[in-house]
């Protein structure tokens, strides 16, 4: 019966052995005496392990053991083992040992204690690794913390929200967007919410109900913060369902405001360039159209003319005569307004005082349509002088008055206003309290031809008039209107301190003939225009003209010998043109008078006469009465 109790000692202290061996790190008992002196008296294999001693080293004392503690945690240690001893409560430590091939590592240990009969305490208990866990620990701790910064440090706003709890975390930066603390926000769920602006709010809804089937949130919208300030928000967020069917999302939100602007501010500006490339190309077609239509009535005065002084005053063919020459004025004025609105600088360039050009605007107006309208005026008594043409500037400010007084039927106010701005700049300001245009209307109100007049009430070429007119002048032109709310057309023009420096043609000079009959040199490329000044210069007597196509031809003729008392030239011509013509011909006839003829007289043919001595300036279309005055101006008539 002794053998066999040995036996199952035997077996069952080897079954514990081999269990002890299958935990992981050490399973011990450590034993304290009331002298102080403490022992290991049972540890598993583990204990190599874990202290990097065997269990037969620590059997009787356990000073190795306790040798292996780090310095730091050695007083927490022996205190713990000494409140467990008095109290006989359950051990708990953590503490870091340093051995001698693994260095510092992290252990965790847990035991019970029970008194002896020889005054002793005796723990059972285990002792386990948990390096891996303080370092994952200490991971997730810096983590924590870099995640802690760069949300308080970030120039966006970050933000975790709950469906079930609503807002979980806002970090500061919110307060900055937002004009909410995180806490004012932590504490009113619906807050940021309430903040999006009521057009948006649909569109952020949805978004945020579709978020559990998409990877991304990624949408913009309006809010308006704690100050009533509205701004653009770019919100993008990504969402998680949790295992108890809670979704959370994670997301940043940053203020793109400048951005909207910015790019509100480029559709303006492009906008802006498609208007100034449209008017550029409608310009450029006006300017061909008109050229064209100068000499086609260019053609029909000048045989009119020509014919007109042959028949009896009052006869029906002189009436006839007449009435075609008038009609062919009115379609040259018809011509110039194409020519003004082609220009692109201006035809004149002299000193003007805004001031009296308007004055005499009102003036006009009072007599006309100004009787069913108040005329208020605030004019800048010392305003700054511009460089410019009267007449067209005349006629804009026509356009943008009778503008203003269509635009109130039943009576209103008409106010002008003129100031100087910055060091170097007029404004002048035409406002009405008329119907207003809505915005479609005005985006499109200097669009050439577009007009809301009715039928033989507008041709939609006023204000695309004026805006080239100003244009010309370097000037800056803006409209502000509303429905019911009135007009008002801003304009701003460089202003100037010296006197214009304007070139006057000059007169030609030497070989005069004061009477008698010329040889001419017509240089033009259209057969309607030849025919009609060869008609026009025969019958003022001078019989002996010469023709050319081109200026090359005229250079040619000049180069062969022929010797004229004057040359016709006309601007426009394929080729060499005018431009191109008068100074070659200038080289071989110095003294030669020469009319240039153009109907375009811009600050390009202004230079080209004042540039070379002997040059007048012939406007188109031109009769028999208008050549006649130029002749006798350069003394040839």
């Amino acid at each position: 019966e002794r053998k066999q109790a040995e036996l199952e000692v035997d077996q069952s202290h080897s079954l514990l052995a081999n269990l002890a061996s299958l935990v992981p790190g050490v399973v011990y008992q450590y034993r304290l005496y009331p002298d102080g002196r403490s022992a290991f008296p049972y540890s598993s294999p583990g204990m190599n392990d874990i202290y990097e001693v065997t269990p037969e080293e620590v059997r009787i004392d356990a000073t190795p053991v306790f040798g292996r503690l780090h310095p730091d945690d050695y007083d927490s240690v022996a205190e713990a083992i000494k409140n467990s001893a008095l109290t006989l409560e359950e051990f708990f430590c953590e503490f870091r040992v340093i051995l001698p091939r693994q260095g510092l590592r992290w252990r965790w240990s847990q035991a019970h204690p029970q008194r002896m009969e020889d005054g002793s305490t005796l723990w059972h208990g285990i002792i386990l690794d948990i390096t891996e866990r303080k370092q994952m620990d200490e991971t997730l701790r810096e983590s924590e913390a870099r995640f802690v910064s760069m949300a308080e440090n970030s120039p966006v706003a970050i933000y975790r929200y709950s469906d079930r709890k609503g807002g979980i975390y806002y970090s500061p930066r919110t307060q900055d967007l937002l004009g909410y603390s995180p806490k004012q926000l932590l504490a009113d769920p619906m807050l940021w919410q309430r903040s999006i602006h009521p057009e948006d709010l649909p569109k952020v809804k949805a978004a945020m109900e579709a978020l559990p089937s998409m990877v991304e949130l990624d949408t913009e919208y309006r809010i308006r913060d704690a100050f009533g300030q509205e701004k653009w928000f770019r919100d993008r967020a990504t969402s998680c369902r949790q295992p108890d069917g809670e979704l959370i999302i994670d997301g940043v939100a940053m203020d793109i405001t400048g951005l909207h602007r910015a790019e509100e501010e480029k559709a303006k500006l492009q906008v802006q360039l498609q208007q100034s490339q449209k008017m550029e190309s409608l310009g450029t077609l006006a300017g061909g159209v008109a050229h064209d239509m100068n000499n086609v009535l260019g053609a029909i005065l000048g045989m009119a003319s020509a014919h007109i002084g042959t028949q009896p005053y009052g006869s029906p063919l002189h009436q006839s005569l007449d009435t075609i020459c008038k009609a062919t004025e009115r379609g040259g004025k018809m011509v110039k307004s194409l020519l003004g609105f082609a220009r692109q600088s201006p035809a004149e360039n002299s000193k003007l005082n805004m001031n009296e050009i308007l004055k005499e605007q009102v003036t006009l107006l009072e007599r006309t349509t100004l009787a069913k309208v108040h005329m208020e005026i605030d004019m800048e008594p010392e305003l700054r002088p511009i460089l410019g043409d009267a007449s067209a500037l005349t006629h804009a400010f026509m356009n943008l008055c009778v503008n203003a007084v269509d635009a109130m039927p039943e009576n209103g106010t008409l106010t002008l206003h003129t100031r100087n701005v910055d060091s170097d700049w007029i404004e002048i300001v035409v406002e009405d309290t008329g119907m207003g245009m809505p915005k479609e209307v005005l985006e499109k109100a200097m669009e050439p031809l577009f007009t809301t007049k009715g039928v033989g009430k507008g041709t939609g070429l006023g204000l695309s008039l004026v805006f080239s007119t100003v244009k010309a002048h370097r000037g800056q032109m803006a409209i502000e209107s509303e429905p019911g709310q009135g007009t008002r057309v801003m304009l701003r023009f460089p202003a100037c301190e010296k006197e214009a420096q304007v070139a006057a043609p000059a007169v030609a000079e030497a070989t005069l003939i004061p009477q008698g009959a010329l040889k001419v040199l017509l240089v033009d490329d259209d057969e309607l225009i030849q025919s009609s000044v060869r008609m026009i210069l025969e019958v003022l007597g001078h019989t002996a003209v010469t023709t050319a196509q081109s200026g090359e031809e005229a250079l040619a003729l000049l180069e062969a010998g022929v010797e004229p008392d004057l040359v016709i030239l006309d601007m426009n011509m394929p080729g060499l043109g005018g431009m191109g013509t008068l100074p070659r011909l200038r080289m071989l006839r110095p003294a030669l008078p020469v009319l240039l003829s153009t109907g375009r007289i811009d600050q390009t043919a202004l230079t080209l006469a004042s540039a070379h001595p002997g040059v007048t300036l012939l406007p188109k279309p031109f009769g028999l009465r208008e050549l006649q005055k130029h002749l006798e101006g350069i003394g040839l008539g």
